[in-house]
């Protein structure tokens, strides 16, 4: 079913979350804005069509939807433009990495482990491999509507601490180490383990593989397990959507709601450039 508006054609995709969008030729005006923040209220996931953007014009894009705000692993940020992190398997002339191998492999919510985490991720594919580097999404809305119930006592009103280190030592293993000072300026975080969309009213499980170490008021036991049945749980295939990438798409996600993560390709073989931002967050609730 096609959904226009605005000039803009927004199309449901089949996973029963996630939206298509054709018809965006220049920078959204206040009309199409509107349109696209509507189009993510109630999809979470847009994956807009055919643009061709330079990287100001993707911090511009970016700024439509909050204020940007820079990724803490530093040395990935453009020069030009530092609101932009670079996702890329090609080195420079000197055989410097031009950008972030392939990390991200866990589920996980863009920034979950501070205490204010970011609100949208835009990502753009400027350059994408012809096979593989997929990017899946989880539908955490419709996970914690499927909880068993047994599980969700256990989780509800109850809080999942989060680990940045446990996040950038399993993603960025070619990065700077993380230093003691960086570990004390980024400590463990406790957030809701259902948290509530301040736009929609609607409560999804936020909780991810990637940085979450204990639920709190639980044994290490009970934790361990009701963690391990959340993970397992969430890809299944009626909770997932897997965008595969073309060349001009700029992908923009709620990590309010959503979980995801990039599937490998053949670095030897595929070329990958992707542009990446991020808006700033309000702490969950």
């Amino acid at each position: 079913m096609t959904d226009l508006r605005d000039g803009l054609d927004i199309r449901p995709l089949d996973a029963g979350f996630g939206a298509r969008i054709f018809g965006l030729a220049h920078l959204p005006d206040g009309r199409q804005r509107a349109a696209i923040q509507a189009a993510l209220d109630e999809y979470a996931v847009v994956a807009i069509d055919g643009q061709q953007l330079d990287r100001a014009a993707l911090v511009a894009f970016t700024r439509q939807f909050g204020e940007p705000v820079r990724h803490q692993v530093a040395e990935y940020l453009a020069g030009d433009n530092p609101e932009v992190m670079i996702l890329s398997n090609n080195f420079d002339a000197d055989g410097k990495r031009l950008g972030a191998p392939n990390n991200g492999i866990f589920w996980h919510s863009d920034q979950i482990h501070q205490r204010v985490p970011v609100n949208y991720t835009l990502l753009y594919g400027h350059a994408v491999p012809g096979e593989g580097g997929d990017t899946l999404f989880a539908d955490m809305r419709a996970v914690l509507d499927a909880l068993p119930a047994p599980i969700r006592a256990k989780l509800e009103g109850r809080n999942v601490v989060h680990s940045f280190r446990a996040s950038y030592e399993k993603n960025y293993i070619e990065a700077e180490p993380l230093t003691e000072a960086r570990r004390v300026a980024n400590p463990d975080v406790p957030h809701p383990a259902f948290r509530t969309h301040p736009a929609t009213g609607r409560k999804s499980v936020y909780i991810d593989p990637d940085s979450a170490i204990a639920v709190e008021g639980l044994t290490p036991a009970e934790s361990d397990e009701t963690l391990a049945f959340v993970f397992d749980f969430l890809e299944r295939a009626e909770f997932v959507y897997r965008h595969r990438w073309k060349r001009g798409d700029l992908v923009v996600w709620d990590n309010r709601c959503l979980m995801h993560r990039a599937t490998s390709y053949d670095e030897t073989v595929e070329r990958r450039i992707m542009w990446r931002t991020q808006t700033k967050g309000t702490a969950p609730f």
